[in-house]
């Protein structure tokens, strides 16, 4: 398994999954947010993943190949109808992207742009910021 772990943890390969019942202690989560995609919402990842969240969870499972701010809306309204307290992506970039984006704009007011670093908007995400584990496509058991 590999770890990237800058600004904040992604998990990568087999076994991650392994990881995910202690990265949701030490964030706090009691009640996450999943978000993926169509194509991973297809395969067995999902309910492979489920029972180490026991039933306190929610999913938004149609983020598209790029993530736009009304999918970004749409998660966070789930996000915040299910008192969600963090943001689980499962999949690739595109699902890590869509949860960075719900874990940002559900503790800030203000359109995506505003937040945009090519936009000189790192300086308006605060540390108010939803708590966020990421678990790309490849962490099933081996």
């Amino acid at each position: 398994m590999a770890l990237i772990n800058y600004i904040t943890q992604v998990q990568i390969g087999f076994g991650s999954l392994d990881t995910l019942q202690e990265g949701c202690r030490r964030l706090g989560l009691k009640h996450p947010l999943i978000t993926t995609d169509p194509g991973i919402a297809r395969t067995d990842i999902l309910p492979q993943v489920t029972p180490h969240l026991g039933t306190g969870y929610a999913i938004f499972d149609q983020t598209p190949p790029n993530p736009n701010e009304s999918a970004v809306r749409a998660a966070a309204k789930i996000y915040r109808d299910q008192r969600c307290d963090g943001v689980i992506a499962i999949g690739g970039g595109s699902s890590i992207d869509l949860g960075k984006a719900v874990a940002v704009c559900t503790t800030h007011e203000g359109p995506l742009k505003h937040f945009a670093f090519i936009e000189d908007g790192a300086n308006n995400i605060t540390a108010a910021t939803a708590p966020l584990d990421r678990h790309p496509h490849h962490c099933r058991h081996r």
